[in-house]
Order: C-alpha cells, then structure tokens, then sequence
C-alpha cells in the first residue's frame, strides 16, 4: 500500500518529460540532469588528461555517466540532497579503524580430529 505524503512540497512531481508535445522516453528529476552533465564533463575531462585514445562519438563516456547517475539518483533524493550523501561519504572514508594485529593468524591441521561419518560408530559392550 503506498500512501502519499501530507506536505504538498512533496506531492510535485519535479520531473521534466520534454517540450510540450514531445515527451522524453524516461522519465529524470530534475537533479539527475545535473548529476548527469557534472559527471558527464569529468569523465571527459579525466580522458583528456590522462592518455587515453579519444572516441567520436564517446558512446563509452555517455553510457558510463547514465550508469553513474542511476546509482545516485538511485541514493540521492528530496530528503537525503547529494551534499549529504557527500559528507557520508568522506565521514565513512576517513572513519577510524580497528588496528590490524602485525602477527598474521596461523592454523594448525595437526590439531583437527577427523571423523569418517559413513562408518558406524563402534559400542564398548
């Protein structure tokens, strides 16, 4: 059952479907198109720096920022902003961390008993 929300800033459906007439095939907040020109002008510009061989047209470039903006449209929404999700981000990067023990953990097969279940087990009478 899906119930709609009582604020009416969240009943508005803040999705542009095209010009008047012509209607897109999907179906973006407005945020997405944003999201999805950032970072559709880093991937190029992360190609151009880094030597890489320039496709025309970069069908490559546009299909891996419309993946991207899925997934973070898929997390960022009207209460979790992009910024949020952000900060989350560097907070769970730069969190502390259990220390690492430098002794690495052995085992020792010489101390496993092994049982051969398919025999039956011998009673003392």
């Amino acid at each position: 059952m899906r119930l709609r929300p009582d604020d009416e800033v969240y009943r508005v459906d803040a999705v542009w479907l095209g010009p008047r007439g012509l209607t897109l095939p999907w179906s973006a907040r407005y945020s997405a198109y944003g999201i999805w020109l950032v970072l559709f002008v880093g991937v190029l510009v992360v190609e151009a720096v880094l030597p890489m061989g320039v496709s025309v047209p970069p069908v490559w470039e546009l299909v891996l920022t419309i993946l991207a903006t899925y997934a973070l449209t898929g997390v960022v929404d009207h209460d979790r902003p992009l910024v949020s999700v952000l900060h989350l981000l560097v907070a769970e990067a730069t969190a502390p961390r259990a220390p690492k023990s430098s002794r690495p953990t052995r085992t020792s097969t010489t101390r496993v008993r092994v049982r051969n279940i398919h025999e039956e087990p011998q009673h003392k009478a």
